[in-house]
């Protein structure tokens, strides 16, 4: 199954100290139509994350005061912010598999952010699917409990009826034959 994507409904954080990296990153990303966010430090970063819940962030790891793995340690270490994915930026080689290195490869970079996106995206249809099997669920035990209410009463009925007559009957009648 393809997941549908609409990049206009996801929001991309950008946060890097350096004004032509955000710009540059800021005509590529937007280019592709996704809602984009930018933050200058690590602080604006993480004010941002809480008044934009962004779905994937762009985070440089070399910035004055707050660091890129400071900022990531206390959005993961926040229930709200956790399941955020992250993708650094950073001139260095970081061994790490989540890292985009600088300078940017335009298609390297638009491949990652796509590919975290679809992941998103495929996370949220699941979700939703979910919800909907968990709620057909409820309905179909109610109807299992409407059913099994319905064939017990009738059941009731006749017991009932079958007791009566049986205590009507002389006991000489009830006995095997």
């Amino acid at each position: 199954m393809q997941v549908e994507i609409n990049p206009s409904e996801y929001t991309v954080l950008i946060v890097d100290d350096t004004i032509a990296n955000v710009l540059l990153l800021k005509v590529l990303i937007g280019n592709q139509k996704y809602r984009i966010v930018t933050a200058g430090n690590g602080m604006e970063a993480l004010q941002a994350v809480e008044k934009e819940s962004p779905d994937l962030i762009l985070l440089d790891i070399m910035m004055p005061g707050m660091n890129g793995y400071e900022v990531a340690e206390k959005l993961k270490a926040d229930p709200q912010t956790q399941e955020i994915p992250i993708i650094f930026l950073t001139a260095r080689d970081t061994g790490a598999s989540d890292y985009i290195s600088k300078p940017f490869n335009k298609e390297e970079l638009l491949i990652r952010v796509t590919h975290q996106i679809s992941l998103i995206a495929a996370k949220r249809l699941i979700a939703s699917q979910m919800k909907e099997l968990q709620s057909t669920i409820r309905g179909r035990d109610r109807l299992y409990s409407v059913i099994a209410h319905d064939l017990r009463s009738p059941m009731g009925s006749l017991k009932m009826i079958f007791n009566l007559l049986m205590a009507q009957l002389p006991p000489e009648k009830i006995g095997p034959e």
